[in-house]
Formats: C-alpha cells, structure tokens, sequence
C-alpha cells in the first residue's frame, strides 16, 4: 500500500506516558496531541492494553490512524483510518499468538518453575478494577485479551528470571510492564510497529516512540528518536533509539508533551526537511 508520507510517525504507550501512571488523566497531552495534529504526524497507541480499551480511548481523542495492543500482539486499523486498506477485512494484523494458546501453556509453566502469580482469567473483574483503578466496565475491557495474558507477579525477581526463561522455551515472551508482567506471543511493540510501517507503505518514514517501562524497550530501541517519559516507580530503561533519545523532566501526562515536542523539533529539522540521519528506515 502506499501513502502520503507524513513528516513522522508516533507510536506512543498509554499508561504512565499518554496517560498520568496513577489517575489516568490527559490533559497534560492535549497540546502535544494538538502539533500532532496540525503538522500531519500520525499517533500510534502502542500499549499493552486490549483493543477494546484502546479503540475508545482513540475515539475520544481523534485519533484515527491505528493502534498496536497487548504489546505488540497486533495493530488494529479502525475503518475510518487513511490506513484501512491495508488491513484484512476484520481490520486487525496480528502478529503474536492466541491468547487460548497461552492459557493452555501457563499451568505447566507455574508447575515446572513453582512460581507464584495470579493471571487475569483467575481474577474477578472487581480485582482486576482494584488493581488497575480501573472502573468495573473498563476492568471487563482489559480482561477482554486475544493475545496475551497478563499476571499479577507474587515472587521475587529471581523466580521472575527463571519463569521467563520457561517461558521462551515453550516458544512464548515474558514482558515486565509498569504494572504486571505480560505473557505473548514471540513478538514486541518494536516488531509491530515495523510491520505495520511497512504494510502501510511508510518504512522510511521518521518514527518517533515514547514509554515509560520494561515493555516499551523494544519500541524505543527500534526508533529514530525515542522518549522515555519520567515514571514515578524510578529511572528508565538503559535503552536508547538509533539518532537521539531524550528523557523528560515532567511525569507523564505533561512529560508527553516535553517528549514529543522535543522529538519533533530534532526530527522535522528547523525547516521542515527531516536530518539524512533518518534515511535509514526502521
């Protein structure tokens, strides 16, 4: 498929960077949101959310383009997108596993490596809402997963090394999250946002990514100019992008705005044009 070629792309997490890590707010994103919007820079949700939250939360921002959820399990293009005719009839690209997939696998993981955790199919919808501070009708949307199951982890961090390294025996990928840690398919944000750069004809497009975790690394690490946006639960990542990363003063949802505007003004150039840094696509 091809395109218009915007001067960037933005794949963007949720939690902890679009959105305020504690109360969900946004407000301190607007106004990033708005240059987005102004200079023609699509915005791509890239969370570990389901595509039920996501295409909501898209819907009430304007947002129209794609998302990528479950942490790269898929991108879902919704009909009103430029992008559509890209996808299949169902508008979803899916590049993981099912989630039936995983629940089949998880009990022998937890027998063969003792560890102690709880998955979201174990948990009520009200113990899913108390620890996300989700409301119950938001809670049912995050428990609605196709592709990847997240566990609320109940061991040490050694137990956490071992479990994942089961984990990729058995052909799947342990990601830590800000908040959980996720079990998917052999795929990451990274990947996805990759294929669907190039199934929507923009792999030389400029990408600019922002996160805040552990399951943002790949994304940032495959993009031009990454941001990790401040979180409240310590340092970034280590992991830099390929031209320039920058790591914001602010907490999200305000952090957002520094990162982006930051990002865009090293990436479309005092002029417009893109640096030949960017060339490279991703």
């Amino acid at each position: 498929m091809t395109t218009s070629q915007p001067q960037a792309v933005v794949f963007t997490d949720l939690d902890g960077t679009l959105l305020g890590h504690h109360d969900y707010s946004i407000a301190g994103a607007l106004a990033g949101l708005s240059r987005c919007e102004k200079l023609g820079i699509p915005v791509v949700p890239t969370t570990s959310k389901t595509a039920a939250e996501t295409l909501g939360l898209m819907e009430r921002l304007s947002l129209r383009w794609a998302c990528i959820v479950e942490n790269g399990s898929a991108a879902i293009i919704p009909e009103q997108s430029p992008w559509r005719a890209a996808a299949p009839e169902s508008g979803a690209l899916r590049f993981g596993a099912e989630r039936a997939q995983i629940l089949d696998a998880l009990p022998a993981l937890r027998q063969s490596t003792g560890a102690r955790f709880v998955a979201f199919n174990e948990m009520p919808i009200t113990g899913i809402a108390e620890l996300t501070g989700l409301s119950l009708d938001d809670a049912r949307q995050a428990a609605n997963r196709g592709y990847s199951e997240p566990l609320h982890w109940q061991d040490s961090d050694a137990a956490l090394d071992a479990f994942e390294t089961a984990v990729e025996a058995a052909g799947l990928r342990c990601l830590r999250g800000g908040r959980f840690v996720h079990v998917l398919g052999p795929t990451d944000k990274g990947l996805a946002a990759k294929a669907l750069l190039d199934a929507v004809g923009l792999s030389e497009v400029p990408v600019i990514a922002l996160g805040d975790a552990g399951n943002d690394e790949a994304l940032i690490n495959a993009a031009h100019i990454g941001v990790w946006v401040r979180s409240p639960r310590g340092p970034a990542p280590s992991t830099t992008a390929r031209v320039r990363t920058f790591r914001t003063q602010a907490l999200a949802p305000d952090g957002w705005t520094e990162g982006v505007n930051a990002a865009i003004n090293i990436c479309i150039g005092d002029h417009g044009d893109a640096p030949t840094a960017f060339a490279q696509p991703l």
